[in-house]
């Protein structure tokens, strides 16, 4: 009897096994049909316009296989992209209290809600979930860069500089150059209250985080001029011109003023000739030609412009040929049809955006130092070409 047992033994553990293996091979084809199950109920509510049920089910079926979560995130960015936000919302929500996921995943899950919050314009929210994700160096660097995005839409100007730790470990030169505005959007309005020694503080920060930063010098040589530091301003000024040539035809009249109260207006017209010869800009040939006029005549300064004008025709520079034959004209038909033509191109100019945003073709007639439609900073500068500079 106990050899019969012996024989029994693996025969029954033989048979233990067989049945374990068909009852797991079962539980695993229940579970892919009740995933079938949720996926086709999904897609068939979806068919049928009943949205709400179908993200219901479609979000369930990720509790019973992990390998949905990049289906879920792709229906999660469609539906953000239609602007439908509160569903966006309810996926990337589900995602996140998912115990069982990957910290990768997880993270993901945190970072596209707090993009979903933020389009929502949901601010304190977005916040929050950008300030979790900062020691993920995954996201550090997009997290950094929306939430000075948010601090630039609240004007939270302080709370940007906050981050100037973490910005300055990640070396980014695009959140420096943000970073550099908050500066300068402070010392604005500590130059409101008249704090002049915390201005001055600020914009020094300001360039040590952007070096190129031209509102800095802008700023800073204002401050120096209202104190009568006429040298130091006209330093600015010329470190506007290294940092930002096409911004710097703004700036060509107060630079003439400084260099006027130190009695050196030759060394301005010098410095204004080098910058013509080098960009072509019709403010820089406009502002030599009076030089010109004035020391060696009016004809000599025609026979400049003529030739400026062939090697870079502006209209504005045409204009100002127009004013100096009317400057020259006897009171003739003559002149009164050069007072037309001199008409015709202010009105045409007049109507002519001055600024164009270099990042996204934004025009203006008026400058701002951040773009109203793409927000970039210190992009907003004069229109290049036949109609500007």
């Amino acid at each position: 009897m106990s050899e019969l047992l012996f024989l029994l033994l693996p025969v029954a553990m033989g048979y233990g096994w067989f049945m374990g293996r068909n009852s797991v091979k079962q539980n695993q084809h229940t579970a892919k049909q009740d995933l079938s199950i949720k996926y086709s109920t999904g897609l068939n509510y979806l068919l049928s316009n009943q949205e709400d049920k179908a993200i219901e089910h479609l979000i369930e079926a990720l509790l019973l296989e992990d390998d949905t979560i990049e289906a879920h995130f792709a229906m999660a960015n469609l539906f953000r992209k239609r602007g439908e936000l509160d569903r966006a919302l309810k996926i990337h929500e589900h995602l996140v209290r998912q115990k069982h996921l990957p910290t990768k995943d997880k993270q993901h899950a945190a970072f596209e809600l707090g993009k979903d919050f933020l389009s929502a314009g949901l601010y304190d929210r977005a916040e929050a979930m950008f300030l979790k994700l900062l020691k993920a160096k995954t996201y550090q660097t997009k997290c950094l860069s929306y939430l000075l995005q948010i601090y630039q839409s609240t004007k939270d100007w302080q709370q940007g500089i906050d981050l100037h730790k973490a910005i300055t470990k990640i070396n980014d030169k695009r959140l420096l150059h943000c970073l550099a505005n908050f500066y300068c959007e402070l010392a604005t309005l500590a130059k409101e209250n008249d704090q002049y020694i915390e201005v001055v503080e600020l914009l020094e920060s300001a360039l040590k985080c952007d070096p190129k930063s031209s509102r800095a010098n802008w700023l800073l040589a204002e401050i120096y001029e209202e104190h009568q530091q006429y040298n130091e301003a006209c330093l600015c000024y010329q470190a506007i011109y290294h940092q930002d040539k096409e911004f710097f035809p703004d700036v060509i009249e107060q630079m003439q003023h400084c260099y006027q109260q130190q009695d050196a207006e030759d060394e301005f017209f010098q410095f204004i000739k080098k910058v013509f010869e080098e960009t072509g800009s019709a403010s820089a040939l406009i502002k030599y030609l009076s030089y010109l006029e004035r020391e060696k005549g009016n004809k000599t300064a025609q026979e400049f412009l003529l030739m400026a004008l062939k090697r870079r025709p502006t209209i504005r520079g045409f204009q100002h040929f127009v004013k100096m034959q009317m400057s020259v004209q006897q009171r003739n038909v003559e002149s009164e049809h050069l007072e037309v033509i001199k008409e015709l191109i202010s009105a045409y100019l007049n109507v002519k955006q001055r600024y164009n945003c270099r990042n996204c073709g934004f025009n203006s007639s008026v400058h701002y130092w951040s773009c109203p439609s793409c927000h970039d900073w210190e992009q907003l500068k004069p229109v290049r070409g036949l109609e500007g500079e």
